[in-house]
């Protein structure tokens, strides 16, 4: 029902309104009328605001702290007098349980202090307090029943009552064996948020990346680089797919020429947690487990995490697979730790340092297309993490690939990989995994046991056949133990693996294993809120002539205030004569300023190759006209490297910009200069709406105008008042909004620049819950979007908190409109939404017993630009 921004009403009515519509109608300016002697609600205060109109928003309620009846005096029908106005009132109230509010549910009040409420709404909103026994029960009861008082309830065991005092409050109270099993830990459900916008039934969009980078003085220049991907979306089944134009550099000569990188169909059952592939696959794998890419069939079900696939693939022995230059962030319990920048190819960071075993680690890899890929982990990359009772599976049957990064290469061998995984409730996890091709087959498995005082045993085991390699095996154990100080916490976990000469798997069929045994252990001490630190230790013992590697470091942080954090440590590190560079002690140093979750600064500096950088990063955001910028300056002992960047998010478009200079000393830092730039746009199409905006990685809805709102534009976002919104319609096509993540219920906000006075664009939010890769298509406005106030009199005298229905006459072919409300405040003045030009309508007001009194007629102008202004309306007359 929408809500009427109108003079002040009396409390009992305001809530006979729902959800907000944002409608602006001017009222005079004159001193309200006292209200009638036998008025016992005061009008709440006129909210004066900008001189086109007055705007008084409806408050919301709080629930009762208890569940009795009222103290109220008996009225002259023998009742609580819960309603003193001697007439029917129709309203809407929140109906709640204890302090958990259960919903909006429609009353009336009689005017014989009596309250009956909806009973197809009661029951829906009951399915949650009852179990299924009661609620069979009372549906029995009251399925002959459109409406109901409290005392039709009397032998069902739930009980109602009417408090006034707390704002038109409805109680529930229910029997104890009545209530259903309730969860006081679980955590929220997003599918009990209301969804009111269903997605397009055929979207698509594609973005558009254009790189180009300019080496100052050289003679011979890279050509640019454009990269394509996108999905389309119909109904239930997606094509999604990766291609790129640009340099592909071989050993002899160099090629410039098109790739696919992937491409695929994707069909998800998220209900049962499930999603299914064809096309070009890049599997997810557990444990001992190495990842191969592939192109075939596959399924995986994950309650846990149903989110998009990745182009970066973190594997169980830690190893990041990037399959195009990619800037790498690695980020050590929400700071950053290093920033690189990685060319396609696959890297290892099993020695990242980490502060605490039970902490989070994130990797954030950006690609050359501005796509932002975030993987984590919790000190292990792949511990039996699921809820007791929970599953996960996956299966791949397809062809490898035989090469890495660009188009795939499917002339290897056909390859089957699996695993699957279950958490019991009162036994050890368990998991196993499979890969097998003709050439080589392993068999891996997991387990973990929960010891006591915070500590936990993982245990992993593979075993492999190859026919280059014979028979391998590897196995690995991990420990980590909680240590609670009372509000201050230690961590302490090691690691070991040891893997087999002739141990193969689908990636590595040879057997081809240069580490034998890797260790790593750390352990973290917090003194107090404001110190921490660290002592890690790894080492890799190599086969061959690889030789042996090894580092152990103390890392200490020191929180100075909400904004500076300096660290410093050393370390000791040997490696192997053929790679002795780095070997021997270091010591580093840092001090970190951030003021916000936008803005790093810091200075920093490491012995070890005598390096000293200093750095400043200020993020931008995904909104209109945002910039971001920074630049690090690096000085080592024989180079001296300075770069700026900056980036620009447009309504239709973002672009980015880097300049990098290098050189061995500061004065001659020019030698060699390099200037990069990107911009990237997106088309997006949604039910025949189309609309140009910024890059789309998951979902996307298209916000236009009706044409009733001409030529003024829309936009999605937060607040136009701030310019703090996503995307604005013009001559482009719609506005762009490019953050919807799927699976997750969230809120699509939207805006009319400049609307017209009176003009009802509805509530100015819907809720969403995206599918994978969806799109919406949301039109604001209506052709019924006229406003008409007025002041209803009956023997010359105002009609006040009169409650009623607005009906359309003159009905054309097709419709059938549901009745709009209708009330007055305590001077009989009141609005009315969402009518449509040049149309009749019919206002009847509710009398005493549910009969209907006769109101009036009014026809809409056929030019009118928003609003009517009726002026005094007498009950029975017509216009």
């Amino acid at each position: 029902m929408t809500r009427l921004i109108i003079l002040s009403a009396a409390v009992p009515l305001i809530f006979a309104s729902g959800v907000g519509a944002q409608v602006v109608v001017p009222l005079p300016r004159s001193t309200p009328a006292s209200p009638s002697e036998g008025d016992t609600v005061p009008p709440l205060p006129v909210s004066v605001g900008e001189p086109d109109g007055i705007a008084v928003p409806l408050p919301g309620a709080q629930p009762p702290d208890e569940t009795i009846q009222p103290d109220l005096p008996i009225g002259p029908h023998g009742r609580p007098d819960i309603n003193p106005y001697d007439r029917d009132i129709d309203m809407t109230v929140p109906l709640t349980f204890l302090t958990r509010s259960l919903g909006d549910i429609p009353m009336r009040l009689t005017a014989d202090d009596r309250f009956q409420l909806e009973s197809e709404t009661f029951l829906r909103l009951m399915r949650t307090v009852l179990n299924d026994e009661a609620h069979a029960e009372l549906s029995a009861t009251l399925a002959p029943l459109r409406t109901f008082g409290p005392d039709d309830l009397a032998e069902t065991g739930v009980s109602l009552t009417y408090d006034p005092a707390s704002l038109a409050v409805v109680v529930v109270q229910v029997r104890p064996d009545q209530r259903a099993v309730e969860d006081l830990f679980a955590p929220p459900r997003d599918d009990l948020n209301d969804v009111n916008l269903a997605p397009a039934a055929l979207s698509a969009y594609v973005n558009v990346n254009a790189s180009q980078t300019y080496l100052w003085g050289a003679e011979d220049q890279q050509r640019p680089t454009i990269n394509l991907d996108g999905a389309i979306r119909f109904k239930k089944i997606v094509f999604e797919a990766d291609a790129s134009l640009g340099e592909e550099f071989g050993l002899q000569d160099t090629n410039y020429r098109f790739a696919r990188n992937y491409a695929r169909l994707v069909y998800d059952e998220p209900e049962k947690y499930r999603r299914w592939f064809a096309g070009d696959l890049d599997p997810e794998v557990r444990g001992q487990q190495s990842f191969v890419q592939m192109g075939g069939v596959g399924v995986a079900r994950q309650q846990r995490r149903f989110n998009t696939f990745r182009a970066a693939v973190l594997q169980g022995n830690r190893q990041l697979v990037v399959q195009r230059e990619s800037t790498v962030r690695f980020f050590r319990n929400g700071s950053l730790y290093r920033e690189l920048r990685l060319q396609p190819g696959r890297y290892d960071f099993s020695s990242l340092p980490l502060l605490a075993g039970s902490n989070d680690v994130r990797v954030q890899v950006q690609d050359t297309t501005g796509s932002v890929q975030d993987l984590s982990y919790s000190q292990y990359l792949d511990p039996i993490d699921l809820d007791p009772g929970d599953y996960e599976y996956g299966a791949y049957l397809g062809v490898t690939s035989q090469q890495l990064g660009r188009a795939p290469d499917y002339r290897g061998s056909p390859a089957f990989t699996g695993f699957f995984r279950k958490a019991f409730f009162n036994r050890p996890a368990i998991g196993i995994g499979f890969q097998a091709s003709e050439e080589v087959q392993a068999l891996t498995g997991q387990t973990q046991f929960v010891l006591r005082d915070g500590a936990r045993l993982l245990i992993d085991a593979g075993a492999s056949r190859s026919n280059f390699a014979g028979a391998g095996y590897a196995a690995g154990v991990a420990y980590d133990r909680f240590f609670d100080r009372g509000g201050l916490a230690d961590n302490f976990s090691i690691r070991a693996d040891y893997v087999s000469p002739d141990f193969s798997n689908l990636s590595n069929p040879e057997g081809f294993n240069l580490t034998a045994i890797s260790m790593t252990g750390q352990y973290t001490r917090q003194f107090s809120q404001n110190v921490l630190a660290t002592v890690s230790g790894s080492y890799l013992k190599g086969r061959q002539d690889t030789g042996d590697t090894y580092r152990i470091g103390v890392t200490a942080f020191y929180r100075i205030s909400e904004r500076w954090t300096v660290r410093a440590g050393a370390d000791y590190a040997g490696f192997p004569s053929n790679f002795a560079i780095g070997s021997g002690f270091s010591a580093n140093i840092g001090l970190v300023f951030q003021p916000d979750y936008r803005r790093r600064a810091e200075a920093r500096y490491e012995s070890r190759d005598n390096l000293a950088e200093l750095s400043y990063v200020q993020s931008g955001l995904n909104e209109l006209d945002s910039v971001g910028f920074g630049g690090v300056l690096t000085r080592r002992d024989d180079a001296v490297q300075a770069q700026g960047f900056a980036s620009y998010s447009g309504n239709r478009f973002d672009a980015s910009l880097s300049h990098a200079a290098f050189g061995p000393s500061l004065s001659s830092i020019d030698q060699l200069q390099a200037t990069s730039v990107r911009v990237g746009t997106t088309i997006a199409f949604a039910d025949g709406i189309v609309g140009v905006g910024r890059r789309i990685n998951d979902s996307f809805a298209l916000v236009h105008a009706h044409k009733t709102l001409g030529d003024r534009s829309v936009v999605a976002g937060a607040s136009l008042a701030k310019n703090n919104y996503l995307g604005k319609s013009g001559a482009l096509g719609a506005a762009v909004n490019n953050f919807l993540a799927s699976y997750v219920t969230q809120s699509v906000q939207y805006d009319v620049e400049n609307p017209p006075t009176g003009y009802d664009i509805g509530a100015g939010v819907v809720r969403v819950r995206p599918p994978y890769r969806s799109g919406y298509a949301l039109r604001v406005g209506t052709d019924a979007f006229i406003s008409a106030t007025g002041t209803l009199l009956r023997g010359g005298e105002p009609v006040s908190l009169a409650g009623g229905r607005v009906t359309l006459l003159d009905l054309r072919d097709g419709e059938n409109p549901q009745p709009l409300p209708f009330f007055t405040n305590s001077v009989g003045r009141f609005a009315i939404s969402s009518l449509i030009p040049g149309r009749r309508y019919r206002v009847e007001t509710y009398g005493n017993n549910g009969t209907i009194d006769r109101g009036f007629e009014f026809t809409v102008p056929a030019d009118n630009s928003g609003l009517v202004d009726l002026g005094s309306v007498a009950a029975g007359s017509t216009r």
